[in-house]
């Protein structure tokens, strides 16, 4: 799920779009700032995908912010949300991520929502490409024994299906925790599961 911070000076359009978000179930609401300083201080201690900015706040205003979020957090995504459409271009001019208009609809957000699921399943699928091109390759053998292991076989049932000894099985599986970065038969399942290696 991911995990956003909304930040708007006027407290019912904060409410309104807190409750339309999580009612999405896509989106966990981490934190809301009526203090675009406060919500800086929290993203230099938390982890946060995505930012809902108010555009027009008299402390600092959302374009701002956004610059001093990125500072913190190149990666976060940012959508702005305003009650004056004379700010889109310049939103966009920034690399935002959307744009919303108060008051914001279930509809309207279910398009941010859609461009917000996009880019980080494709995100996901290029960091697990990534690391996997950094793992040494894998034998056709150790490929074989990990989707036993992965499918419940025992050492002794592996050993019997490939014809060699559990001794050989042993070694395979030590070698293929070593390439995973593993100690235990779990973890090395879930590894390649990460990995995308039983696709």
């Amino acid at each position: 799920m991911l995990r956003a911070i909304i930040v708007d000076d006027e407290l019912l359009s904060l409410k309104w779009l807190k409750n339309v978000l999580s009612e999405s179930g896509e989106i966990e609401i981490c934190q809301t700032f009526l203090s675009p300083h406060e919500a800086c201080e929290y993203v230099k201690e938390n982890l946060v995908h995505v930012a809902f900015l108010d555009i027009s706040m008299p402390e600092v205003n959302g374009i701002s912010l956004s610059g001093m979020l990125h500072k913190l957090d190149a990666s976060i995504d940012v959508v702005f949300v305003t009650a004056y459409d004379d700010y889109a271009v310049r939103a966009f001019e920034i690399s935002a991520l959307d744009y919303l208009m108060k008051p914001v609809t279930a509809e309207r957000l279910a398009l941010t929502l859609d461009k917000l699921r996009k880019k980080h399943r494709i995100g996901a699928a290029e960091s697990a490409k990534a690391a996997a091109a950094a793992i040494e390759p894998l034998t056709n053998r150790e490929k074989e024994i990990l989707n036993a292991l992965a499918a419940g076989m025992s050492n002794g049932e592996i050993a019997i299906r490939f014809g060699i000894t559990e001794a050989t099985v042993k070694s395979h599986v030590f070698r293929l925790y070593g390439k995973l970065g593993v100690k235990r038969r779990g973890q090395a399942i879930a590894k390649a599961r990460e990995l995308n290696f039983f696709e």
